[in-house]
This record gives C-alpha cells, sequence and structure tokens, in this order.
C-alpha cells in the first residue's frame, strides 16, 4: 500500500468517527430520542417488511420498508459505535 493510499484512508477514517460523533451529539440527548423513537414508530421499522398475505405482497411497499428500516439500523449502529468509541478514548 503506498502512502497516498495510507493518507486516503486515514482521512477517511476521521470523516467517519465525525460524522458519528455529530449523529450522537444530536440523538444522545432527551430530544434526540424521543425524536428518533418517534420517526421509527412513524414509519413501523419494527414491523416486518413484507405485509399482507402469503403470496400477495406489494414489492414497492416493501421495498420502502425496507429502505425504512436500513435507516434506522444504520443510525443506530453508528451511535454504539460513537459510544465505544468516546469509551475507549476516556479510558486512554
Amino acid at each position: 500500500m503506498n502512502q497516498d493510499t495510507t493518507l486516503q484512508q486515514e482521512s477517511s477514517v476521521r470523516e467517519a468517527r465525525l460524522k458519528r460523533r455529530q449523529l450522537l451529539r444530536v440523538f444522545d440527548t432527551p430530544d434526540g430520542r424521543e425524536t428518533l423513537s418517534f420517526l421509527e414508530a412513524r414509519f413501523q421499522t419494527d414491523l416486518p417488511v413484507f405485509q399482507g398475505s402469503p403470496g400477495n405482497y406489494d414489492p414497492l411497499d416493501a421495498m420502502r420498508r425496507d429502505a425504512y428500516r436500513e435507516i434506522f439500523l444504520y443510525i443506530r449502529r453508528q451511535l454504539q459505535l460513537a459510544i465505544k468509541e468516546t469509551t475507549e478514548e476516556e479510558k486512554k
């Protein structure tokens, strides 16, 4: 691996950490947690992707529901990583 690639990777890692910290600042507050919970309920991310009777699914509805779910999974995962990184930095 050359030095340019290494520098690009390090820059990408720093940028990803910064974005995770921003998400943590926004969502790790009472208002942020309430907003995230409201949106999850509003978009019904806790329900199965396929709704309806077996063999009678709307594929576009399933795709939309899966996309909503994926966004919330991403946000939750980024928050977990930010908390872990913050905890590790505090131990140093």
